[in-house]
């Protein structure tokens, strides 16, 4: 019996445990769902956007290596997995293949079922199905939080953008919204994506609750035709219970789309 369990170690020492696939990642929002569910020793490369203010995860990007989205940067790295939502290109599942790496394309979530799913897609091809089904029991553990702590009182918001444009229906921030428990006037209206928002509107049905998105991202403190110059944006946010969402929260439909459901529903209760 002994001799057995001692040929059973030897050969388990003979054939280790197969490694798990190696990945790089070729835009940020892909770069997001790999620092957040591979191991480290499984990441290849990162995109140049990974370390930047709208990366959630910037701070874990920091170790790896950033490339350009080009056969010719990630080529070398031999990854066993070329992760994108939009990188690359509308032929890049073709191109990344030819090096034999496997090509996985995020969907573009407009809710947090597409978000779950994202996770499971890509927990999936890094064979670490337990941190995907633990990230997809926090997301719905704060989602049920935040329905419970919703209040009962009928606010309507309005999100803003230095573009001046809004969210209507089919956006993850219409779901964001509603996760935290406020209407969206634009999508109520029969709005959806990304409608222009004239200064009128603001003028003439100001909302109950502004929110703010993008109006502190680097690019927009540096941008001269920023909504957020216009006078009349100036005055919403001086008469309006504002609340200005961080950049990293909203960039990405991920799970911490759910920070800034947070922000918002926590902004609301104290209206």
């Amino acid at each position: 019996m002994i001799w057995r369990l001692v040929f059973l170690i030897a050969l388990a020492a003979a054939f280790p445990a197969a490694a798990k696939p190696r990945a790089l990642s070729l835009d940020y929002c892909a770069d997001q769902y790999l620092l957040k569910l591979a191991d480290p020793a499984q990441i290849a490369a990162l995109s140049r956007g990974a370390d930047k203010d709208y990366s959630y995860m910037r701070d874990a990007a920091q170790p790896y290596k950033k490339i350009r989205p080009t056969l010719e940067e990630t080529a070398p790295f031999e990854p066993d997995i070329v992760l994108r939502q939009w990188g690359g290109g509308a032929n890049a599942e073709r191109a990344f293949s030819r090096f034999g790496a496997k090509v996985v394309t995020l969907g573009y979530p407009e809710n947090f079922d597409g978000v779950k799913a994202n996770v499971r897609l890509v927990a999936g091809v890094l064979d670490q199905q337990e941190k995907g089904d633990v990230l997809i029991a926090e997301i719905e553990r704060r989602l049920a939080a935040l329905k419970r702590k919703a209040t009962e009182q009928r606010v309507e918001a309005l999100y803003v953008t230095p573009g001046g444009v809004t969210a209507g229906g089919h956006t993850m921030i219409n779901a964001i919204m509603s996760a935290a428990g406020v209407v969206n006037i634009a999508a109520e209206r029969g709005d959806i994506y990304w409608p222009a928002l004239p200064a009128e509107t603001l003028i003439l049905d100001p909302p109950g609750l502004v929110i703010a998105g993008f109006f502190h991202a680097a690019d927009e403190r540096i941008n001269h035709w920023s909504a957020s110059r216009h006078p009349v944006f100036r005055k919403l946010f001086n008469s309006t219970p504002t609340v200005s969402l961080s950049p990293d929260t909203i960039s990405c439909a991920a799970w911490f789309s759910l920070d800034a459901a947070e922000a918002i529903a926590e902004r609301a209760a104290q209206r």
